[in-house]
């Protein structure tokens, strides 16, 4: 058989040939909770995959091993959040990347936003997972709005406040600006950043 076993489990593919997918299972000592996967070279790239069929061809370098089951996570987006974010993309907010789950409730990055004095950067709005029925948790701007010309006063880089965690070890800098008469249907996502970027002029510093 075209197959040798390595001392850590796995078993590597020698040479070219053909193997039932519960023989390849019984070598490696697939349990009832596992998968069978497979890695290799594909046109110059390292795969994976896990290994369905019947039947498995081998080919040198092609190495199975057995994992765990993995779901791929990650909470639905909510019905009203997703029509906010096609709204936001509808006004003009081309560069809103898609919500993504976070301990708070949600990220919501947006690239490429241009500051006062011209300077471009990403923005982070990080909402609660009762959005929209609670406003934002806070706005974040990365690490090269430094350079824009803004009240850097509201702009902190190492603490955030009123609840807002502090990001900053991620690359992300809080600016103040709260949302403290937040009325849900009424106030959206396209409001409360039309607001922060107004708020940005206003505060805007020569």
């Amino acid at each position: 058989m075209a197959l040798k076993r390595d001392e850590l489990g796995f078993v590597r593919a020698t040479g070219y040939g053909r193997i039932r997918r519960d023989e390849l299972a019984g070598l490696l000592g697939l349990g009832p909770n596992e998968s069978l996967y497979r890695s290799g070279i594909d046109q110059g790239v390292r795969t994976g995959q896990v290994v369905k069929d019947t039947e498995v061809s081998l080919k040198p370098g092609d190495t199975f091993s057995a994992g765990p089951r993995v779901v791929k996570g990650g909470a639905p987006l909510p019905e009203a959040l997703r029509r906010e974010l096609e709204g936001l993309r509808r006004s003009g907010f081309g560069g809103v990347g898609q919500p993504e789950p976070s301990p708070e409730g949600w990220r919501l990055r947006l690239r490429g936003l241009t500051l006062p004095g011209g300077v471009r950067t990403d923005a982070l709005v990080l909402l609660p997972k009762t959005y929209p029925l609670a406003a934002p948790i806070g706005f974040y701007l990365a690490t090269g709005a430094a350079s824009a010309q803004l009240d850097r006063s509201h702009l902190f880089h190492d603490r955030a406040y009123h609840g807002a965690p502090d990001l900053s070890g991620e690359g992300w800098h809080w600016y103040c600006g709260v949302a403290d008469t937040w009325r849900p249907g009424h106030h959206t996502l396209v409001s409360y950043l039309t607001v922060t970027l107004a708020f940005f002029a206003d505060r805007a510093v020569a």
